[in-house]
Parts: structure tokens; C-alpha cells; sequence
């Protein structure tokens, strides 16, 4: 991808449209699960990829584009959260479906997709962000932990904590 981060930072816009072709998507989805509303998900992704297209002769000089990508993502989320928790408008509820990314479902594939959401709901904010940037945002712990800014031992301490509270609180639901 060095190739097309240098495309980038010389101001090529079939660069940009490939990158927007190559991280959309997951960065959206991303965004949904953060923010929790597809309305705000679209409007941090689309301030994530102005802010991109702003700095892009920085992207010339970063060594691991999907971290820095959501790394400006996660940052518009909590713009966009901040501006929100001022009082600028309502969120709108997710339905499981956008939450995995998936085609409408049978009741036991939504049952499941319900509990799974369910027990999400449970973690913590700090835990919780670390299983969507490793589950909905395909991350490695690396990734993450330059994304968050903690180092990658505590990343994976609480993504396996984060597992063990969701095993834990699905067996008793059993």
C-alpha cells in the first residue's frame, strides 16, 4: 500500500477513491457499532475520509495505514460524541442486523445475534471498544494499541477479560 500512500499525499483522486473502496466499508461498520446510530456512523466516516483527504501528505509517512485510518475514525466518533452529549440530536436505535453486518436472518440466527449484542452491552466502555476494534474492525492487538494509545499487553488483558465477562454472563443465560 506504500505505493498508494504516496499517490495520496501527491494528491491523486483515483488513490483516494481506492482507498475509500478499501476501508469504507469496515470503518463504517466500525463506526455504527461505536457510535450505535447509522445516522452518526455516516457522518464520522465522512469526516474521517475529509480529514484524511486534509492530511494527505501525511499519509505518505505512516507505517500502518489501517491503524492510523481508525485511529482518525475513532477520533471523529468522539468529536461527533462530544458535539452529541451537548444536546445537538437524538440517536437512532440499531437493529441487530447492523450490528453484524449481516442479511435480514432466521429467529435463531437474530436470537443469538440479540444475546451476543446483549452481553456487549455489559462490557464496559474500555473493554467494549477493544472487542469492536478487534471484532467489527479486524484489528490486531498492535493495531489497536496504537490506535488507543495503551500499550498491547493491556490491549489483549482486556480483550481476554472482555471475553471471559461475555462467556461468563452467556452461560448463565443457558
Amino acid at each position: 500500500m506504500a505505493t498508494l500512500q504516496a499517490r495520496l499525499a501527491q494528491g491523486d483522486q483515483a488513490a483516494f477513491a481506492e482507498l475509500y473502496d478499501a476501508y469504507a466499508d469496515r470503518i463504517g461498520h466500525y463506526l455504527l457499532v461505536r457510535s450505535g446510530s447509522r445516522e452518526d456512523a455516516e457522518d464520522a466516516l465522512q469526516e474521517t475520509f475529509c480529514r484524511l483527504a486534509r492530511m494527505r501528505r501525511k499519509l505518505a509517512k505512516v507505517n500502518d495505514l489501517d491503524a492510523y485510518i481508525l485511529t482518525v475514525a475513532r477520533n471523529e466518533a468522539t468529536r461527533l460524541a462530544a458535539r452529541k452529549a451537548r444536546g445537538q440530536r437524538e440517536q437512532e436505535l440499531l437493529d441487530v442486523e447492523d450490528l453484524f453486518c449481516s442479511q435480514p436472518v432466521d429467529a435463531a440466527a437474530r436470537e443469538a445475534a440479540e444475546t451476543v449484542t446483549a452481553a456487549l452491552s455489559l462490557l464496559g466502555e474500555e473493554l467494549r471498544e477493544i472487542v469492536e476494534l478487534k471484532t467489527y474492525a479486524g484489528l490486531t492487538f498492535q493495531q489497536i494499541s496504537r490506535v488507543t494509545g495503551l500499550p498491547q499487553g493491556t490491549v489483549a488483558t482486556r480483550y481476554r477479560t472482555a471475553l471471559a465477562k461475555m462467556q461468563s454472563w452467556l452461560v448463565r443465560q443457558l
